[in-house]
């Protein structure tokens, strides 16, 4: 069956699979706008400050808008490989890009040697269903022990989110420390990512954009800081984030595209790096 199948040319971006992708998107619009019309209800029930409720969700779209931005460029990242449609499921649910490129570049690595003898050859259609089976099952397993074993640790989390640091009252509380420390955590794993492509000595210009959108994006955080807290710009509060991201992104957008525009080779020669190095020296 398997052999026969190997026989037929295989198409990533069939009816099929994009009917599969438009009923995700609708099971997943039709659950979000259930939900938040639920959540609306249940807060007015009972009394919650509705300006903060309206914060929460401004916050919420910003996050999800400005995000879709790289979502896309990952889409595109992936079409070369398996299409359009999965990666736009993969990655409109709950996909991550870095997870996806990664998970995808790895099967890819393991099927045909590299990504690049993986794009020169034909994808069939068990390629097709390894990169899907590898960028889709690990990541499941998060919301899958969430709905399993939540009901267990929330009293739990919610006894530690009312703790501070201080016994006395007044410390920075627990559960916004932790959330800062795992968020901080991240960062400094694609910032760990970013320094070991560089420390590997590779030649493309493309392995250091990881590390400009870093510093980028590190350096727009402190302006906005600046802002809100020196100059009183409260409203940037909510966006600081996304818009460090945003600008982050462009940058490095505008960096890609002056590098083809003016010939800039993407695997500069070693020996005229080393030249450029010494003389900057």
């Amino acid at each position: 069956m398997i052999s026969t199948l190997s026989a037929f040319s295989f198409n990533p971006d069939s009816p099929l699979i994009y009917g599969l992708y438009g009923a995700v998107v609708v099971f997943v619009v039709a659950m979000s706008l259930y939900y938040i019309v639920r959540s609306l209800r249940r807060a007015k029930a009972l009394k919650m400050d509705m300006g903060k409720i309206k914060k929460v969700i401004t916050t919420s779209v910003t996050f999800s808008i400005l995000p879709a931005i790289g979502i896309g460029i990952g889409v595109v990242t992936l079409i070369g490989s398996i299409g359009i449609a999965l990666p736009a499921i993969r990655l409109s649910v709950i996909g991550s890009l870095q997870y996806e490129t990664m998970m995808a570049d790895g099967a890819a690595s393991a099927i045909a040697g590299s990504m690049n003898e993986f794009l020169n050859g034909t994808i069939t259609p068990q390629d097709f269903v390894t990169i899907a089976t590898v960028m889709t099952i690990p990541i499941v397993t998060g919301p899958a022990v969430v709905l399993i074993l939540y009901r267990k640790f929330q009293p739990k989390v919610q006894m530690l989110s009312a703790k501070t640091t201080s016994t006395s009252g007044g410390g920075i509380n627990i559960g916004d420390m932790l959330f800062e420390v795992v968020f901080i955590g991240m960062i400094l794993g694609y910032l760990a990512m970013s320094l070991t492509t560089i420390a590997s000595g590779s030649g493309y210009l493309d392995s250091y954009y990881n590390f400009i959108a870093i510093v980028i994006a590190a350096l727009c955080m402190y302006v906005f800081d600046l802002l809100i807290n020196k100059a009183g710009w409260k409203w940037l509060d909510s966006f600081s984030t996304p818009f460090s991201m945003l600008i982050a992104m462009a940058v490095v957008a505008v960096i890609s595209y002056f590098s083809y525009e003016n010939g800039w080779p993407l695997t500069p020669d070693p020996d005229e790096v080393a030249a450029v190095v010494s003389a900057l020296m």
